[in-house]
Protein backbone atom coordinates (compact mmCIF):
# COMPACT_ATOMS: atom_id res chain seq x y z
CA UNK A 1 0.00 0.00 0.00
CA UNK A 2 3.01 2.50 1.12
CA UNK A 3 4.57 1.75 -2.68
CA UNK A 4 1.23 2.76 -4.03
CA UNK A 5 0.77 6.08 -2.33
CA UNK A 6 4.39 7.42 -2.73
CA UNK A 7 4.71 5.86 -6.76
CA UNK A 8 2.54 6.71 -9.59
CA UNK A 9 1.88 4.75 -13.07
CA UNK A 10 2.11 6.80 -16.53
CA UNK A 11 1.35 5.48 -19.66
CA UNK A 12 3.43 7.25 -22.87
CA UNK A 13 0.62 6.11 -25.93
CA UNK A 14 2.31 7.03 -28.82
CA UNK A 15 0.46 6.85 -31.89
CA UNK A 16 1.85 7.28 -35.97
CA UNK A 17 1.16 6.59 -38.94
CA UNK A 18 2.41 2.97 -39.04
CA UNK A 19 2.26 1.56 -35.37
CA UNK A 20 0.78 2.20 -32.04
CA UNK A 21 3.59 2.14 -29.47
CA UNK A 22 3.55 2.02 -25.79
CA UNK A 23 5.16 2.39 -22.24
CA UNK A 24 4.01 2.38 -18.62
CA UNK A 25 6.72 3.68 -16.37
CA UNK A 26 6.52 3.50 -12.76
CA UNK A 27 7.60 6.71 -10.72
CA UNK A 28 8.39 6.88 -7.33
CA UNK A 29 10.78 7.64 -4.41
CA UNK A 30 13.38 4.71 -5.52
CA UNK A 31 13.13 6.10 -9.10
CA UNK A 32 11.51 5.43 -12.54
CA UNK A 33 11.64 2.04 -14.06
CA UNK A 34 9.81 0.73 -17.17
CA UNK A 35 7.41 -2.17 -15.86
CA UNK A 36 5.45 -2.66 -19.14
CA UNK A 37 5.78 -1.98 -23.15
CA UNK A 38 3.92 -2.76 -25.98
CA UNK A 39 4.78 -2.06 -29.90
CA UNK A 40 2.25 -2.86 -32.63
CA UNK A 41 2.57 -2.36 -36.51
CA UNK A 42 -0.50 -1.95 -38.50
CA UNK A 43 -1.61 -4.51 -40.78
CA UNK A 44 -1.51 -3.16 -44.19
CA UNK A 45 -4.77 -5.15 -44.99
CA UNK A 46 -6.76 -2.99 -43.11
CA UNK A 47 -7.94 0.64 -43.24
CA UNK A 48 -6.17 2.73 -40.48
CA UNK A 49 -9.11 3.04 -37.95
CA UNK A 50 -9.77 -0.70 -37.79
CA UNK A 51 -5.81 -1.14 -37.01
CA UNK A 52 -5.95 1.57 -34.46
CA UNK A 53 -8.88 0.70 -32.61
CA UNK A 54 -7.46 -3.18 -32.46
CA UNK A 55 -4.23 -1.80 -31.45
CA UNK A 56 -5.59 0.13 -28.39
CA UNK A 57 -7.73 -2.96 -27.86
CA UNK A 58 -4.88 -5.33 -27.51
CA UNK A 59 -2.75 -2.41 -24.92
CA UNK A 60 -5.70 -1.98 -23.03
CA UNK A 61 -6.31 -6.14 -22.76
CA UNK A 62 -2.63 -7.12 -22.11
CA UNK A 63 -1.44 -4.03 -19.83
CA UNK A 64 -2.15 -3.08 -16.50
CA UNK A 65 -3.27 0.37 -16.80
CA UNK A 66 -5.33 0.80 -13.84
CA UNK A 67 -4.59 4.49 -11.90
CA UNK A 68 -2.29 5.12 -14.66
CA UNK A 69 -2.03 8.95 -16.07
CA UNK A 70 -2.06 8.76 -20.12
CA UNK A 71 0.09 11.02 -22.25
CA UNK A 72 -0.34 10.55 -25.94
CA UNK A 73 0.47 11.65 -29.26
CA UNK A 74 -0.95 12.07 -33.12
CA UNK A 75 0.92 11.33 -36.04
CA UNK A 76 3.16 14.71 -36.82
CA UNK A 77 1.52 14.78 -40.67
CA UNK A 78 -2.01 15.78 -38.98
CA UNK A 79 -0.24 19.39 -37.76
CA UNK A 80 0.39 22.37 -40.09
CA UNK A 81 3.72 23.85 -38.80
CA UNK A 82 4.40 27.77 -39.16
CA UNK A 83 7.14 29.83 -37.21
CA UNK A 84 5.90 33.65 -36.80
CA UNK A 85 7.22 36.72 -34.73
CA UNK A 86 5.45 38.77 -31.94
CA UNK A 87 6.69 41.66 -30.41
CA UNK A 88 5.88 40.62 -26.42
CA UNK A 89 5.87 36.50 -25.60
CA UNK A 90 3.16 36.76 -22.75
CA UNK A 91 1.04 33.20 -23.09
CA UNK A 92 -2.74 35.22 -22.71
CA UNK A 93 -1.93 37.75 -25.27
CA UNK A 94 -0.16 35.41 -28.01
CA UNK A 95 -3.54 32.81 -27.43
CA UNK A 96 -5.83 35.81 -28.39
CA UNK A 97 -3.86 37.05 -31.81
CA UNK A 98 -2.40 33.59 -32.80
CA UNK A 99 -5.67 32.72 -34.75
CA UNK A 100 -5.52 35.88 -36.69
CA UNK A 101 -2.28 35.88 -37.68
CA UNK A 102 -1.61 32.66 -38.90
CA UNK A 103 -5.18 32.84 -40.91
CA UNK A 104 -3.15 33.34 -44.19
CA UNK A 105 -0.50 31.07 -43.40
CA UNK A 106 -2.78 27.85 -42.61
CA UNK A 107 -4.29 25.56 -44.59
CA UNK A 108 -7.64 25.43 -42.73
CA UNK A 109 -9.73 28.01 -41.28
CA UNK A 110 -8.52 29.44 -37.35
CA UNK A 111 -11.80 28.07 -36.14
CA UNK A 112 -11.96 24.03 -37.64
CA UNK A 113 -8.89 23.95 -35.77
CA UNK A 114 -6.75 23.96 -32.31
CA UNK A 115 -3.51 25.59 -32.20
CA UNK A 116 -0.59 25.41 -29.46
CA UNK A 117 2.74 27.17 -29.46
CA UNK A 118 6.22 27.63 -28.07
CA UNK A 119 7.92 31.01 -27.46
CA UNK A 120 11.43 30.13 -28.20
CA UNK A 121 14.56 31.13 -25.62
CA UNK A 122 17.86 32.81 -26.92
CA UNK A 123 17.94 32.57 -30.37
CA UNK A 124 17.51 35.82 -31.61
CA UNK A 125 18.51 38.88 -30.43
CA UNK A 126 15.83 41.08 -31.94
CA UNK A 127 13.33 42.66 -29.94
CA UNK A 128 11.00 40.22 -31.98
CA UNK A 129 10.21 37.04 -29.90
CA UNK A 130 10.61 33.82 -32.40
CA UNK A 131 6.85 31.75 -31.57
CA UNK A 132 6.66 28.10 -32.59
CA UNK A 133 2.94 27.39 -33.51
CA UNK A 134 1.05 23.95 -34.71
CA UNK A 135 -2.42 23.77 -35.83
CA UNK A 136 -4.26 20.33 -35.91
CA UNK A 137 -8.28 20.27 -37.42
CA UNK A 138 -10.70 19.69 -34.39
CA UNK A 139 -12.31 16.71 -36.41
CA UNK A 140 -9.10 15.02 -35.95
CA UNK A 141 -8.18 15.81 -32.49
CA UNK A 142 -12.05 14.24 -31.76
CA UNK A 143 -11.68 11.08 -33.28
CA UNK A 144 -8.46 10.31 -32.11
CA UNK A 145 -9.83 11.24 -28.67
CA UNK A 146 -13.38 9.49 -29.54
CA UNK A 147 -10.82 6.27 -30.28
CA UNK A 148 -9.04 6.28 -27.10
CA UNK A 149 -12.09 6.86 -24.90
CA UNK A 150 -13.60 3.91 -26.57
CA UNK A 151 -11.06 1.39 -24.85
CA UNK A 152 -11.10 3.41 -21.10
CA UNK A 153 -8.00 5.38 -21.68
CA UNK A 154 -8.42 9.49 -21.45
CA UNK A 155 -5.10 11.19 -21.67
CA UNK A 156 -3.98 14.29 -19.69
CA UNK A 157 -2.13 15.54 -22.33
CA UNK A 158 -2.29 14.96 -26.43
CA UNK A 159 0.75 15.88 -28.64
CA UNK A 160 2.04 15.18 -31.63
CA UNK A 161 4.46 11.90 -32.14
CA UNK A 162 8.35 12.79 -31.55
CA UNK A 163 8.04 16.00 -29.69
CA UNK A 164 8.50 15.12 -26.29
CA UNK A 165 11.76 12.94 -27.44
CA UNK A 166 12.98 16.61 -29.45
CA UNK A 167 12.15 17.97 -25.65
CA UNK A 168 14.04 15.18 -23.72
CA UNK A 169 16.89 15.36 -26.34
CA UNK A 170 16.96 19.13 -25.65
CA UNK A 171 16.75 18.84 -22.08
CA UNK A 172 19.48 16.24 -20.98
CA UNK A 173 21.96 17.11 -23.87
CA UNK A 174 22.23 20.44 -21.48
CA UNK A 175 24.69 22.33 -24.21
CA UNK A 176 24.02 24.93 -26.81
CA UNK A 177 24.64 22.19 -29.59
CA UNK A 178 22.20 22.35 -32.83
CA UNK A 179 20.92 18.99 -33.31
CA UNK A 180 18.67 17.94 -36.04
CA UNK A 181 16.52 14.47 -34.52
CA UNK A 182 14.88 12.40 -37.59
CA UNK A 183 12.46 10.34 -36.30
CA UNK A 184 12.05 7.82 -39.05
CA UNK A 185 9.59 5.17 -39.91
CA UNK A 186 8.86 2.98 -42.81
CA UNK A 187 6.72 5.24 -45.07
CA UNK A 188 7.82 8.72 -43.28
CA UNK A 189 9.99 10.61 -41.32
CA UNK A 190 9.54 13.79 -39.30
CA UNK A 191 12.65 16.33 -38.32
CA UNK A 192 13.14 18.13 -35.64
CA UNK A 193 15.55 21.21 -35.74
CA UNK A 194 17.03 21.93 -32.09
CA UNK A 195 18.55 25.39 -31.67
CA UNK A 196 20.06 26.23 -28.38
CA UNK A 197 17.63 23.58 -26.36
CA UNK A 198 14.51 24.96 -28.78
CA UNK A 199 12.64 22.97 -30.56
CA UNK A 200 12.31 25.66 -33.73
CA UNK A 201 11.05 23.56 -37.05
CA UNK A 202 9.38 20.59 -37.21
CA UNK A 203 8.70 18.96 -40.63
CA UNK A 204 6.75 15.76 -41.04
CA UNK A 205 7.84 14.22 -44.40
CA UNK A 206 7.40 11.14 -46.86
CA UNK A 207 10.77 9.28 -47.24
CA UNK A 208 11.84 5.89 -47.59
CA UNK A 209 14.84 5.23 -46.71
CA UNK A 210 15.65 1.06 -47.82
CA UNK A 211 17.45 2.17 -51.06
CA UNK A 212 20.20 4.17 -52.03
CA UNK A 213 18.13 6.53 -53.92
CA UNK A 214 15.50 7.13 -50.93
CA UNK A 215 18.08 8.18 -48.48
CA UNK A 216 19.89 10.57 -51.28
CA UNK A 217 16.10 11.97 -51.43
CA UNK A 218 15.72 12.38 -47.79
CA UNK A 219 19.02 14.23 -47.22
CA UNK A 220 18.62 16.49 -50.23
CA UNK A 221 15.63 17.44 -48.39
CA UNK A 222 16.67 17.96 -44.79
CA UNK A 223 19.10 20.56 -46.41
CA UNK A 224 16.40 22.09 -48.47
CA UNK A 225 14.41 22.47 -44.92
CA UNK A 226 17.53 23.90 -43.27
CA UNK A 227 17.98 26.35 -45.74
CA UNK A 228 14.58 27.39 -45.96
CA UNK A 229 13.91 27.87 -42.19
CA UNK A 230 17.35 29.87 -42.33
CA UNK A 231 15.99 32.07 -45.22
CA UNK A 232 12.28 32.17 -42.94
CA UNK A 233 13.61 33.11 -39.71
CA UNK A 234 16.97 34.68 -40.29
CA UNK A 235 18.30 32.55 -37.66
CA UNK A 236 21.03 30.58 -38.19
CA UNK A 237 20.15 26.59 -39.70
CA UNK A 238 23.79 24.75 -39.47
CA UNK A 239 23.59 21.86 -37.46
CA UNK A 240 26.25 20.03 -35.87
CA UNK A 241 24.67 16.56 -35.27
CA UNK A 242 22.29 14.60 -36.24
CA UNK A 243 20.51 11.87 -34.03
CA UNK A 244 18.42 9.11 -35.46
CA UNK A 245 15.62 7.45 -34.23
CA UNK A 246 12.39 5.30 -35.24
CA UNK A 247 11.16 2.02 -36.25
CA UNK A 248 13.07 1.74 -39.66
CA UNK A 249 16.24 2.16 -38.25
CA UNK A 250 16.17 -1.44 -37.71
CA UNK A 251 17.74 -1.76 -41.14
CA UNK A 252 21.25 -0.99 -39.82
CA UNK A 253 22.96 0.60 -43.16
CA UNK A 254 20.40 3.28 -42.81
CA UNK A 255 22.74 5.52 -40.24
CA UNK A 256 25.65 4.49 -42.14
CA UNK A 257 24.14 5.66 -45.24
CA UNK A 258 22.61 9.05 -43.79
CA UNK A 259 26.16 9.87 -42.10
CA UNK A 260 27.88 9.22 -45.53
CA UNK A 261 25.09 11.60 -47.67
CA UNK A 262 25.31 14.51 -44.86
CA UNK A 263 28.85 14.46 -43.90
CA UNK A 264 28.20 15.25 -40.59
CA UNK A 265 28.30 13.01 -37.35
CA UNK A 266 25.30 11.21 -36.98
CA UNK A 267 24.44 8.92 -34.04
CA UNK A 268 20.90 6.76 -33.17
CA UNK A 269 19.31 8.31 -29.76
CA UNK A 270 19.15 6.26 -26.97
CA UNK A 271 16.92 8.04 -23.97
CA UNK A 272 17.43 5.69 -21.14
CA UNK A 273 21.33 5.91 -21.20
CA UNK A 274 20.94 9.91 -22.24
CA UNK A 275 18.03 10.80 -19.36
CA UNK A 276 19.97 7.98 -16.79
CA UNK A 277 16.64 8.63 -15.04
CA UNK A 278 14.76 5.00 -16.15
CA UNK A 279 16.06 1.76 -16.15
CA UNK A 280 13.92 -1.52 -17.34
CA UNK A 281 11.98 -3.45 -15.02
CA UNK A 282 10.16 -5.79 -17.54
CA UNK A 283 10.31 -9.44 -18.42
CA UNK A 284 9.69 -11.53 -22.16
CA UNK A 285 9.48 -8.63 -24.30
CA UNK A 286 12.46 -7.05 -25.86
CA UNK A 287 13.47 -3.31 -25.58
CA UNK A 288 13.74 -2.02 -28.64
CA UNK A 289 15.51 1.72 -28.28
CA UNK A 290 14.17 3.31 -31.75
CA UNK A 291 10.93 1.27 -32.01
CA UNK A 292 9.87 2.46 -27.88
CA UNK A 293 12.04 6.27 -27.33
CA UNK A 294 9.02 8.09 -28.68
CA UNK A 295 6.76 6.64 -26.37
CA UNK A 296 9.11 6.21 -23.25
CA UNK A 297 9.45 10.21 -23.89
CA UNK A 298 5.96 11.31 -23.66
CA UNK A 299 6.04 9.01 -19.63
CA UNK A 300 9.09 11.02 -18.89
CA UNK A 301 7.42 14.00 -19.74
CA UNK A 302 5.00 13.98 -16.78
CA UNK A 303 7.26 12.50 -14.79
CA UNK A 304 10.29 15.04 -15.36
CA UNK A 305 8.19 17.81 -16.49
CA UNK A 306 9.01 18.13 -20.13
CA UNK A 307 7.24 20.96 -22.07
CA UNK A 308 4.97 19.70 -24.35
CA UNK A 309 2.57 21.33 -27.04
CA UNK A 310 -1.30 20.13 -25.67
CA UNK A 311 -3.88 19.63 -28.25
CA UNK A 312 -6.56 19.42 -25.00
CA UNK A 313 -7.43 22.58 -25.08
CA UNK A 314 -11.02 24.57 -26.01
CA UNK A 315 -14.00 21.90 -26.04
CA UNK A 316 -11.17 19.11 -25.65
CA UNK A 317 -10.37 20.23 -22.29
CA UNK A 318 -9.49 17.40 -19.97
CA UNK A 319 -12.50 16.92 -17.52
CA UNK A 320 -11.92 15.43 -14.26
CA UNK A 321 -14.90 14.04 -13.11
CA UNK A 322 -15.14 13.75 -9.04
CA UNK A 323 -15.91 10.02 -9.54
CA UNK A 324 -12.20 9.75 -11.13
CA UNK A 325 -10.77 10.64 -7.99
CA UNK A 326 -13.31 9.46 -5.44
CA UNK A 327 -11.06 7.07 -4.16
CA UNK A 328 -8.07 9.64 -3.33
CA UNK A 329 -10.92 11.75 -1.87
CA UNK A 330 -12.23 9.52 0.60
CA UNK A 331 -8.24 8.68 1.57
CA UNK A 332 -7.73 11.96 1.75
CA UNK A 333 -10.78 12.65 3.87
CA UNK A 334 -10.17 9.85 6.52
CA UNK A 335 -6.42 11.08 7.24
CA UNK A 336 -8.24 14.78 7.94
CA UNK A 337 -10.55 13.62 9.96
CA UNK A 338 -7.94 11.54 11.97
CA UNK A 339 -6.17 14.80 11.96
CA UNK A 340 -8.71 16.70 13.27
CA UNK A 341 -9.40 14.00 15.96
CA UNK A 342 -5.69 14.13 17.23
CA UNK A 343 -6.08 18.12 17.09
CA UNK A 344 -9.10 17.82 19.44
CA UNK A 345 -7.53 15.78 21.89
CA UNK A 346 -4.50 17.34 21.84
CA UNK A 347 -6.36 20.39 22.48
CA UNK A 348 -8.35 18.87 25.59
CA UNK A 349 -5.19 17.73 27.43
CA UNK A 350 -3.62 20.94 26.65
CA UNK A 351 -6.51 22.77 28.38
CA UNK A 352 -6.30 20.98 31.44
CA UNK A 353 -2.59 20.82 31.81
CA UNK A 354 -2.89 24.25 31.88
CA UNK A 355 -5.92 24.69 34.28
CA UNK A 356 -3.85 22.39 36.62
CA UNK A 357 -0.77 24.72 36.34
CA UNK A 358 -2.92 28.12 36.54
CA UNK A 359 -4.80 26.62 39.72
CA UNK A 360 -0.90 25.94 41.16
CA UNK A 361 0.47 29.51 40.26
CA UNK A 362 -2.80 30.92 41.72
CA UNK A 363 -2.18 29.09 45.24
CA UNK A 364 1.48 30.43 44.81
CA UNK A 365 0.46 34.05 44.71
CA UNK A 366 -2.08 33.94 47.44
CA UNK A 367 0.79 32.36 49.80
CA UNK A 368 3.07 35.22 48.96
CA UNK A 369 0.58 37.81 49.24
CA UNK A 370 -0.35 35.96 52.75
CA UNK A 371 3.28 36.20 53.68
CA UNK A 372 4.20 39.49 52.53
CA UNK A 373 0.82 41.03 53.86
CA UNK A 374 -0.25 39.24 57.35
CA UNK A 375 -2.75 42.03 57.76
CA UNK A 376 -5.08 41.45 55.17
CA UNK A 377 -7.44 38.88 56.00
CA UNK A 378 -9.46 38.81 53.43
CA UNK A 379 -8.10 37.58 49.74
CA UNK A 380 -10.24 38.36 47.05
CA UNK A 381 -7.66 39.03 44.31
CA UNK A 382 -4.17 38.56 45.87
CA UNK A 383 -2.54 40.14 42.62
CA UNK A 384 -4.90 43.72 42.45
CA UNK A 385 -4.26 43.70 46.24
CA UNK A 386 -0.89 43.63 45.81
CA UNK A 387 -0.13 46.37 43.74
CA UNK A 388 -2.82 48.91 46.23
CA UNK A 389 -0.28 47.70 49.01
CA UNK A 390 2.88 48.22 46.91
CA UNK A 391 1.47 51.98 45.84
CA UNK A 392 0.67 53.19 48.97
CA UNK A 393 3.89 52.01 50.46
CA UNK A 394 5.31 54.06 47.51
CA UNK A 395 3.80 56.96 48.86
CA UNK A 396 4.93 56.61 52.68
CA UNK A 397 8.30 56.17 51.31
CA UNK A 398 11.04 58.60 49.65
CA UNK A 399 8.97 59.70 46.43
CA UNK A 400 6.73 61.18 48.33
CA UNK A 401 5.44 64.00 46.91
CA UNK A 402 5.09 66.31 50.18
CA UNK A 403 7.66 66.74 52.63
CA UNK A 404 6.72 67.34 56.71
CA UNK A 405 7.02 71.07 56.21
CA UNK A 406 4.31 70.43 53.71
CA UNK A 407 6.72 71.65 51.15
CA UNK A 408 5.67 70.63 47.78
CA UNK A 409 8.20 68.19 45.61
CA UNK A 410 7.23 70.61 42.54
CA UNK A 411 8.82 73.83 44.12
CA UNK A 412 11.60 71.57 45.82
CA UNK A 413 12.74 70.50 41.76
CA UNK A 414 11.58 74.44 40.73
CA UNK A 415 14.53 76.03 43.44
CA UNK A 416 16.70 73.23 42.24
CA UNK A 417 16.45 74.88 38.34
CA UNK A 418 16.31 78.17 39.10
CA UNK A 419 19.53 78.45 41.56
CA UNK A 420 21.92 76.24 39.47
CA UNK A 421 23.36 78.40 36.27
CA UNK A 422 23.15 77.35 33.28
CA UNK A 423 26.79 78.05 32.60
CA UNK A 424 27.72 75.47 34.92
CA UNK A 425 28.67 72.04 33.24
CA UNK A 426 26.63 69.69 35.50
CA UNK A 427 23.79 66.95 34.31
CA UNK A 428 21.73 65.22 37.80
CA UNK A 429 20.96 61.54 37.17
CA UNK A 430 18.33 61.91 40.36
CA UNK A 431 16.96 64.12 42.83
CA UNK A 432 15.84 61.78 45.99
CA UNK A 433 13.23 64.28 47.77
CA UNK A 434 12.88 62.73 51.54
CA UNK A 435 10.91 63.75 54.24
CA UNK A 436 13.48 66.32 55.44
CA UNK A 437 16.00 65.99 53.19
CA UNK A 438 16.92 65.76 49.60
CA UNK A 439 19.99 63.91 48.06
CA UNK A 440 20.91 64.94 44.48
CA UNK A 441 23.45 62.83 41.99
CA UNK A 442 24.50 64.05 39.02
CA UNK A 443 27.99 64.54 36.53
CA UNK A 444 30.17 67.44 36.50
CA UNK A 445 32.99 68.90 34.09
CA UNK A 446 35.29 69.09 37.20
CA UNK A 447 35.92 69.28 41.39
CA UNK A 448 35.89 72.97 40.80
CA UNK A 449 32.05 72.74 39.61
CA UNK A 450 30.48 70.62 42.46
CA UNK A 451 31.76 73.63 44.62
CA UNK A 452 30.02 76.22 42.20
CA UNK A 453 26.65 73.88 42.77
CA UNK A 454 26.83 73.72 46.39
CA UNK A 455 27.15 77.35 46.42
CA UNK A 456 24.42 78.32 44.67
CA UNK A 457 21.81 75.80 46.25
CA UNK A 458 22.72 77.49 49.23
CA UNK A 459 21.37 80.32 47.57
CA UNK A 460 17.46 78.37 47.99
CA UNK A 461 15.23 79.53 50.49
CA UNK A 462 14.07 75.87 51.04
CA UNK A 463 17.26 74.63 52.16
CA UNK A 464 18.74 75.04 55.49
CA UNK A 465 21.86 73.68 54.81
CA UNK A 466 23.65 71.95 51.71
CA UNK A 467 26.76 69.93 52.23
CA UNK A 468 28.42 67.57 49.65
CA UNK A 469 28.66 63.84 50.58
CA UNK A 470 30.81 62.47 48.08
CA UNK A 471 33.03 63.52 45.07
CA UNK A 472 35.27 61.08 42.46
CA UNK A 473 36.09 60.92 38.87
CA UNK A 474 34.12 58.54 36.37
CA UNK A 475 35.70 55.31 34.89
CA UNK A 476 36.76 58.17 31.67
CA UNK A 477 38.89 60.16 33.89
CA UNK A 478 36.61 63.19 31.94
CA UNK A 479 33.75 63.55 34.59
CA UNK A 480 33.28 63.98 38.40
CA UNK A 481 30.36 62.20 39.90
CA UNK A 482 28.78 63.51 42.95
CA UNK A 483 26.55 63.78 45.73
CA UNK A 484 24.94 66.89 47.29
CA UNK A 485 22.70 66.25 50.12
CA UNK A 486 20.22 69.62 51.09
CA UNK A 487 18.28 69.56 54.40
CA UNK A 488 15.13 71.31 53.86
Amino acid sequence: MFRDLMSRKILGLDINETAVSAVLVRGGIKGNWIEDHRHIPFPGDQDDEESLSLALETIAAEMDLEGATCIASLPASLAAFRNMKAPFKEQKKLRQIMPYELESILPYPPEDVIIDFNVLNNVADTEQHLVFTAAIQKEKVGFYLDQLKSHGLEPDVLTISGYALASSLATYSNDNTNRLLALIEPHRATLFLLLDGNICLVRSLRAQLSTAAGVSHFCSIVHQTLAGFQKHTGLDGDIQEVMLTGSALEDSHVEDAIREELGIPVRTMDLIALSGQVSIDTEGVMWKVNTMDASLALAMSAIVGFDLLNFRRGGFTVQKGWVQYQGDILKTGLIALVVVLLFFGNFVADYFSMKKRSMRVEEEVRNVFSSTFPDVKRIVDPLQQMRVKLDELKKDATFSAKTNRSVMAIDVLNDISRHIPKQIDVELSSVIIGADSVLISGDTGGFDAVDDVKSSLENAALFKSVSITSTNKDRSGDRVRFKIKAVI
